[in-house]
């Protein structure tokens, strides 16, 4: 039998709107008739299952189907949200936050794939709580306050110049406190936010010779007297006088107070026999 691929007239067709089972598909290539299976045509196409939407129905739809045409929609920068193509030619979604560089920091590694947000962390005084919506920072109460003492001391303050004072000399007791720490050789140390306070002390002293000797006492901060503390008497060997004083100060955290005693008559020791020193 003769194929013939030439000369066929086609017409009279029943029309469909599939395509049967081992149905065929003709066409024409350089005036010869050709036929091809439907299923070795949609293979040649490179056309297998179908494009639909998927994912929650209330979610913004990247693929805009519109009858024939079915969009792929760009996607756009929003508030914090950038947008950029990788150089693998995929789309990279970041934050676009900025950050001032002013003060402690609150979002944390700004670079990484999974930035910090920090937390805050209530301090000495200081209250947070949060909400929803906010968050509050507010003052709270907290009771500041240390003391040290010493009674029946002998050990001798050496004085070196009389226009040099110097830290009392002796072994305290430690009192209760917080928000300072106290320490034996009469120092108070303040550990909380800085903030003003009150320090006063009372001491009973003497020189260990001669007569009619002017001492002075004063407190001091970080190791220098603050001079407006000053508070002096006259006073002989086995003569105990007793002297007070105070101040009202700015402690950060770290600063701490102490002791200091002057003879501004001679080089004579000093003994102080008892002392107070407190802070709050």
């Amino acid at each position: 039998m003769t194929t013939r691929a030439q000369g066929r007239k086609k017409s009279d067709f029943v029309a469909k709107t599939t395509v049967e089972a081992g149905g065929y598909l003709d066409y024409v290539v350089n005036g010869t008739n050709y036929k091809i299976s439907y299923d070795n045509f949609v293979s040649g196409l490179g056309v297998t299952g179908s494009i639909v939407q998927d994912g929650a129905v209330t979610g913004a739809a990247i693929l805009d189907t519109q009858g024939t045409v079915n969009n792929i929609r760009n996607l756009e920068n929003g508030s914090g949200i950038i947008a950029n193509v990788s150089p693998e030619n995929g789309v990279i979604l970041a934050h676009n936050f900025s950050q001032d560089a002013t003060g402690a920091p609150i979002f944390l590694n700004t670079t990484a794939d999974s930035p910090t947000f920090a937390s805050l962390v209530a301090g000495n005084g200081i209250g947070i709580t949060s909400t929803d919506s906010y968050v509050t920072i507010a003052q709270v109460g907290v009771a500041e306050y240390a003391n040290v003492t010493m009674h029946g001391n002998s050990d001798e303050t050496v004085i070196t110049s009389t226009a040099t004072a110097v830290k009392v000399a002796g072994t305290f007791i430690v009192g209760d406190e917080a928000g300072y720490t106290g320490d034996t050789t009469g120092r108070i140390t303040h550990t909380g936010n800085t903030a003003r306070h009150i320090v006063n002390a009372v001491v009973s002293m003497t020189v260990t010779s001669g007569t009619n000797h002017q001492v002075s006492l004063y407190i001091a901060k970080n190791g220098s007297v603050i001079q407006s503390s000053k508070t002096t008497t006259t006073t002989s060997s086995g003569l105990y006088r007793s002297l007070a004083t105070f101040v009202n100060i700015i402690l950060d955290d770290g600063d701490y107070v102490e002791l200091f005693v002057r003879n501004e008559s001679t080089t004579d020791n000093i003994v102080v026999l008892d002392a107070v020193i407190g802070a709050f």
